[in-house]
């Protein structure tokens, strides 16, 4: 009978010990969540602020760039050789064909073709830097 009585305790021990070891794991269980939660808000916030952000950058890299549209837009005094290769390629880009832009300008054919087509020879250059300012905004 002892022997049995000890079994018996040593069981109910054991139990206790189990479920004292169980209520101690779901206590931190429930603090961890608590964290995670935590954590998840903060890093929610994060995103949000950074995407305000980026969303005010954009905005203001699209005025300048409207900007920059408005301000190559052909004046009337296109003397300055500049300003007039400014013109060919801002026309250009508005897709104003070849003979329309000569005519707006009142310059020479030839001048305006060099101008794009010197333009095409250097796109490989601007490609370039246009794929790393893409990858640029990707990456802000």
């Amino acid at each position: 009978m002892l022997t049995l009585s000890l079994v018996v305790a040593l069981a109910v021990s054991v139990g206790v010990c189990q479920w004292i070891s169980n209520k101690r794991m779901i206590r931190r269980i429930h603090e961890l969540e608590r964290d995670l939660q935590h954590f998840s808000d903060v890093v929610s916030q994060m995103a949000d602020v950074q995407v305000k952000t980026f969303e005010k950058h954009s905005a203001s890299i699209e005025n300048l760039e409207e900007r920059i549209m408005e301000l190559s837009v052909p004046s009337h005094d296109s003397s300055l050789p500049l300003e007039r290769r400014h013109q060919v390629l801002a026309l250009s880009r508005q897709g104003v064909p070849l003979e329309d832009i000569v005519k707006r300008l009142n310059a020479p054919v030839g001048e305006a073709e060099l101008i794009l087509n010197l333009r095409k020879y250097m796109g490989g250059a601007t490609a370039r830097s246009a794929k790393m300012n893409e990858q640029v905004r990707k990456h802000a």
